[in-house]
């Protein structure tokens, strides 16, 4: 959205989308929003001005608002390809609930049809297991395929691949193999990490047992189904399994499978200095991908608050929101490129870790909330759509806000109290460590297709 678009100030509806645009231009969605409360759709008088304005709605997530404007541009020219895209995402948007039952629907027939036509064969003791996923970048779903082969690579033969060269920093953690022509995955059992990657004719054409789906991503829904369309032209009738990252997600779906949190290596993710002392200020960060659904309209203000407060704000992969700050005179906040910087080192230069995202957004998981814990830091966590959070018990291992009053709060009663962040994560760390050693046995079972002890 081009939000340096001039506009005419003798018109009203015209100054309140300049005066929007000035706010969301520097990350003050709240302030936007609230000025872009005052626009009337049907008193815009260009096509133009209405596709900004439909534009700035979607950005603040303001669905209602933002369909009658894309309707007012379409009002203005039927004929405007552009105000015909926008119609149909505010559309979209607002009928993803829906999509989503009708998909799941989908994915469950198909399941229940593979698996009632599915091989009576099972996988051999010590049977092979290969683990698939696009490892070309830094992310929940390669955190997740890194994780799993290094649980289960010391009970079965592991094999990790990757649909594409991996990312510099993966081959560190793990031996990885690149699918090509003549080397795919055979036999077995088959995870897949995701859906968001092609696997080409080894799917149909190779033998498998078993194929487990761990379906991470709900705008991944019509690829399960296209991936279960492809299994279920496979000879080899493997059957299949779906497992997901919390049980947010699985009940969002209304699907059959296991819950099945990340495994943090919690040998890695270790604390290596002592918790700072200090009452005066803070260092608040968080690391991610750097895509814009992963921070929230918001973020920008929320940063630029904790810094007036006189604290330091750290951010790996903010670079999507980091030019809101190019015009501010004081501090900003320190942004790290993805992969600059090991993830147990960035976190360990923390005092509190922050999260929140934005709410068309679904974070099915939320590796990295699970890594500042094992990191023994107090996380402030906004829960909406955010699945880890069902492991965070209020004001005992973390901190859940609906509101960033709330999270003031929380910060300044850390900021003023060192032995309650070291209490909370103490006690968020030991979560994770209970949390593995309860799920362990179950997630073996389920790989290596035994039954639970």
């Amino acid at each position: 959205m081009n939000l340096r678009t001039d506009f005419d100030f003798g018109f009203s509806q015209r100054d309140i989308l300049a005066r929007a645009a000035s706010l969301l231009e520097t990350g003050e969605g709240d302030r936007g929003r609230q000025v872009l409360s005052a626009l009337r759709p049907e008193q815009i008088g260009t096509v133009q001005e209405a596709i900004i304005a439909t534009e700035m709605f979607l950005d603040v997530h303001e669905l209602d608002a933002a369909l009658a404007a894309a309707k007012r541009a379409n009002e203005l020219d039927p004929q405007h390809a552009e105000a015909q895209e926008l119609l149909v995402e505010c559309r979209y948007r607002i009928d993803l609930p829906a999509i989503w039952r009708t998909e799941s629907h989908d994915i469950r027939v198909r399941l229940e049809r593979l698996n009632a036509q599915a091989s009576t064969l099972q996988p051999a003791p010590n049977a092979p297991i290969h683990i698939v996923c696009n490892l070309e970048s830094i992310g929940g779903s390669e955190r997740r395929a890194l994780n799993l082969q290094r649980l289960l690579s010391t009970h079965a033969p592991t094999t990790l691949w990757s649909t594409m060269s991996p990312h510099p920093t993966h081959p560190r953690a793990a031996d990885i193999r690149v699918i090509s022509p003549g080397s795919a995955p055979a036999n077995g059992t088959l995870v897949l990490i995701g859906t968001f990657f092609p696997c080409d004719n080894w799917l149909q054409e190779n033998r498998f047992q078993r194929v487990i789906i761990c379906h991470n991503l709900v705008g991944q829904n019509q690829n399960v189904v296209r991936r279960l369309q492809e299994i279920e032209d496979n000879p080899s009738r493997p059957s299949v399994q779906i497992t997901f990252p919390s049980k947010m997600f699985r009940d969002l779906l209304d699907l059959p499978g296991t819950v099945e949190y990340s495994p943090v290596d919690l040998a890695h993710f270790v604390r290596r200095r002592p918790h700072s002392e200090s009452t005066s200020s803070l260092t608040i960060g968080r690391h991610g991908r750097a895509y814009a659904l992963k921070f929230h309209p918001n973020d920008a203000a929320f940063f630029r608050k904790l810094l007036d407060l006189g604290h330091r704000v750290k951010v790996v992969g903010g670079s999507v929101i980091a030019p809101a700050f190019a015009r501010d005179p004081g501090a900003t906040p320190e942004w790290i490129k993805p992969g600059a910087l090991d993830s147990r080192d960035f976190l360990q230069t923390l005092d509190v870790f922050v999260y929140r995202k934005h709410p068309l957004w679904v974070e099915t998981g939320g590796s990295v909330i699970l890594e500042a814990m094992a990191m023994e830091l107090p996380v402030v966590v906004f829960p909406e759509r955010c699945g880890c959070t069902e492991l965070i018990a209020q004001g005992e291992n973390g901190f859940l806000v609906s509101s960033e009053a709330e999270a003031y709060d929380v910060i300044e009663h850390l900021r003023a109290d060192p032995e309650l962040r070291r209490r909370i994560g103490a006690a968020a760390r030991q979560t994770l460590i209970d949390l593995q050693h309860r799920q362990e046995p179950e997630l073996l079972a389920c790989y290596r297709g035994e039954p639970l002890r």
